[in-house]
């Protein structure tokens, strides 16, 4: 895992907002990014889409108009819409929206035709409003299960990737993951932006450096923060008109957070001169909120060294403090918690877990942090995963690399509450791997952090285009 530096100072010029420490050097002028060669077995390989529709059950879309009822579930035809491939997907990586819940509940989406997980996806009060990024195993008929517990709630889901389940892809150019230590990049409440007004967006750019050519789309944690009304974040390339889709759907008031998958294109306007060739994207609010940006990762071309393929499995409960599964009790203030990971879910090569995190009615605001145990040079990052309010039942996307098979317990991770008491459920979706083995002094320096010089800017306009 490289290391990710961290940017602070932030000033405002103009229009212009430039995030970077003293002495980080700004990339030359790139050459327009080109496609990269398509790799020989793209199992595992990501591809990623313009956010796209494909269930509203408020409209008809993907299914019949009407609100899904208690325990029941709609079989959502996937494979072959939104640009998702008829066939070859192994899984997909969706944007599942909930809107007027009649009751406290929870969805889950797993795939069609096999018996329904104990595990969720969504969780929510009644009334609420928001999202989850959720990667799902495609199933029977390239379809996937969407299940509602309790009451009756509207589900929309848009699809934003997919991951290739064999080499039937070999034709297109496939992307890998490469995971970063969470940095925040982004804060419009200290680097000089300040509140964005209601329809308005920020167009963002991070230089990679050399590896600006190979970014296809970032892994980031979008959070909405304090917005004056409901309303939505969606996130995008910037190339093109605004998706019907939405990226974090938030009420007012309230701190919301979304992982998101995010294309990206290169940056040749004026403003970002000093980065040129650096990706970009593009974030929009219906309302007045402030907002923050922490990377997570990218998706890269498939040309870079160390980039780890995806395995999706059905949703898998690996921890629930409420029974002492993984977790041996609740979580109280400040309190650090290692879950190790079944063995069964492992191979040698992986290095990574894709889980939906729950957190269960915090007794205060708190914030949750999930990061690898067992490195020295690897603390808790000054970033969020998780951000319920008190009595809130949340649930949340988490990409985390696990720890070496050395420490004690092995491949574990760490989850970090601020504040209050809170119960947490991890459940796995899947799992990155690196698609040929690494060598025990690579993997740690891997992990270690590999020092990169980024930078990144942002443009601030009155209305999206």
């Amino acid at each position: 895992m490289r290391k990710f530096r961290t940017l602070l100072g932030a000033t405002l010029a103009g229009a212009c907002a430039l995030a970077v420490v003293p002495g980080t050097a700004s990339a030359a002028p790139a050459a327009p990014q080109q496609a990269a060669a398509a790799i020989d077995d793209t199992t595992g390989a990501f591809y990623s889409l313009a956010p796209a529709r494909l269930l509203d059950t408020r409209s008809g879309v993907g299914a019949p108009a009407g609100a899904i009822g208690a325990t029941k579930k709609v079989d959502l035809l996937v494979a072959g819409r939104g640009g998702v491939p008829a066939v070859g997907v192994g899984a997909v990586v969706l944007n599942v929206t909930i809107t007027g819940p009649t009751s406290s509940s929870f969805v889950t989406a797993y795939p069609a035709g096999e018996a329904r997980p104990n595990a969720s996806s969504i969780n929510f009060p009644k009334g609420w409003l928001g999202s989850n990024n959720v990667t799902v195993k495609l199933g029977a008929g390239g379809k996937v299960s969407v299940y509602n517990h309790s009451g009756s709630t509207h589900v929309v889901v848009d699809v934003v990737g997919f991951y290739a389940a064999d080499n039937s892809m070999a034709n297109r150019n496939g992307g890998e993951y490469q995971a970063y230590i969470p940095e925040r990049m982004f804060d419009t409440r200290y680097d000089g932006t300040g509140k964005m007004p209601a329809g308005s967006y920020i167009d963002y750019a991070i230089d990679f450096g050399p590896e600006n050519p190979n970014v296809r789309s970032l892994v980031i944690n979008l959070t909405a923060v304090s917005p004056a009304k409901a309303g939505f974040l969606t996130a995008w390339s910037g190339a093109g008109s605004m998706p019907t889709a939405s990226t974090v759907n938030y009420g007012a008031g309230k701190v919301v957070p979304n992982l998101a998958f995010v294309q990206t294109r290169p940056c040749y306007e004026d403003w970002c001169s000093e980065i040129w060739g650096a990706p970009m994207f593009r974030v929009y609010t219906s309302q007045s909120a402030h907002f923050v940006t922490d990377l997570v990762g990218m998706m890269d071309d498939g040309s870079l060294e160390y980039g780890l393929r995806f395995k999706p499995i059905s949703p898998t409960r690996i921890a629930d403090s409420r029974i002492g599964q993984g977790y041996p009790a609740i979580l109280g203030p400040g309190a650090v918690r290692t879950v190790a990971t079944p063995s069964e879910l492992l191979t040698e090569t992986t290095d990574v877990l894709a889980m939906n995190m729950t957190a269960v009615a915090p007794t205060n605001n708190t914030v949750i942090t999930v990061w690898p145990f067992g490195y020295q040079n690897f603390p808790k990052p000054g970033t969020s995963n998780l951000n319920p309010a008190a009595g809130q039942t949340v649930s949340g996307a988490v990409l985390t690399p696990i720890g070496p098979a050395t420490a004690t317990p092995a491949r574990a991770f760490n989850t970090h509450n601020l504040s209050g008491n809170v119960h947490m459920i991890a459940d796995v979706v899947g799992t990155f791997y690196y698609p040929e083995p690494v060598s025990a002094t690579a993997a740690a320096a891997l992990k270690a952090g590999k020092a990169a010089p980024v930078a990144g800017k942002a443009f601030r306009a009155s209305t999206a285009s």
